[in-house]
């Protein structure tokens, strides 16, 4: 089997993926089992059991931001070099020239 490289954007994709459905599917799921149970206890059904949901999908989203903040700071947006930015501007002005042929009817048809 080939080797990856350890650093590779699909296996960071895949890494954070599962770290996601892991700290959104236990509490979540905890949440459910915890808030049933309570309610059958004291016989609020369905009131606990929402409200503890409410509180897992709470827990979610913080360790949703918690994953991608790790994440993010590990792999920062470098900010566009400028060789990169002349050849955006390159492209974007032969577009311009592109559009500005074809409205005033001089585009050449390509083969």
């Amino acid at each position: 089997m080939p080797e990856r490289a350890p650093r590779t954007y699909g296996g960071d994709l895949l890494s954070i993926g599962f770290q996601i459905a892991i700290v959104v599917g236990i509490p979540l799921l905890a949440a459910a089992y915890i808030g049933d149970a309570l309610d059958r206890q004291l016989g609020t059904t369905p009131t606990l059991g929402l409200v503890a949901i409410l509180l897992g999908l709470a827990v979610a989203g913080l360790g949703t931001f918690f994953v991608l903040r790790r994440y993010l700071a590990a792999n920062p947006d470098h900010p566009a070099s400028e060789k990169a930015r002349v050849a955006g501007q390159a492209w974007e002005s032969e577009i311009q020239e592109r559009e500005r042929k074809r409205e005033a009817g001089e585009e050449e048809e390509d083969e």
